[in-house]
């Protein structure tokens, strides 16, 4: 049928110059974001910005939710990764020979290097509202691969914590991380307040691991 015409290309039949392409344009709407809130971002602006045509932009996404969802987990992806080499390295044993952060320590830690990322660029924290209730299915796709690596992120830094206390911890913090940046960008919640409540969240879960020798 005419739709099934319309349906993007999936990433792992790309060429390594329709990966590049793909890459030009949710750098571009990263690039875009802070200047432009993303209700406002518009395809045809974001193809113009990364120099690919507006035609080739929809082969490889379905609508702008799904661009943005991709920009998106572009974006964390790259912030989780640099955040994560930064919270090894500050807790890592050796240094005046301390023992290494205990698990809430080094959570905690995570978090708040992520959350000062999302306070200097508060239209990602808009962008995250806006992709977390789109209803394009390739968005959701997006999300979801999203989720899994941040899942994995979580598990390294609670390798300590048993599994069955993980998991919902991994809910709980990722519960209340979501929903304390949609009232923050909406003006329902200051910005301490949103890191207090995220601390208090992890400490209740976690502060009983925080000592290895009692975990």
């Amino acid at each position: 049928m005419a739709k099934e015409e319309t349906l993007p290309q999936p990433v792992s039949t790309m060429t390594p110059a329709q990966l590049a392409r793909r890459r030009r344009l949710t750098d571009a709407v990263i690039e875009m974001i802070d200047q432009v809130p993303p209700d406002q971002l518009q395809m045809r602006d974001v193809a113009e910005r990364s120099g690919v045509a507006l035609g080739t932009a929809y082969r490889y996404f379905s609508s702008k939710d799904h661009l943005l969802a991709a920009a998106w987990a572009d974006w964390q992806r790259r912030l989780t990764d640099r955040v994560r080499a930064e919270v090894a390295r500050d807790h890592s044993r050796g240094r005046n020979g301390a023992p290494p952060s205990g698990v809430c320590t080094r959570v905690i830690a995570f978090l708040h290097r992520e959350l000062r990322a999302f306070q200097r660029h508060p239209n990602f924290a808009r962008l995250v509202a806006r992709v977390e209730v789109a209803i394009d299915p390739f968005a959701s796709e997006e999300l979801a691969g999203l989720a899994e690596d941040n899942r994995a992120a979580l598990a390294a830094l609670m390798e300590e914590v048993p599994p069955e206390v993980a998991r919902p911890a991994m809910i709980a913090i990722n519960a209340t991380l979501g929903a304390g940046l949609i009232s923050w960008t909406a003006g329902r919640l200051t910005f301490a307040d949103f890191i207090r409540q995220l601390e208090d969240v992890t400490r209740l879960i976690l502060g009983p691991y925080e000592n290895p020798s009692s975990a």
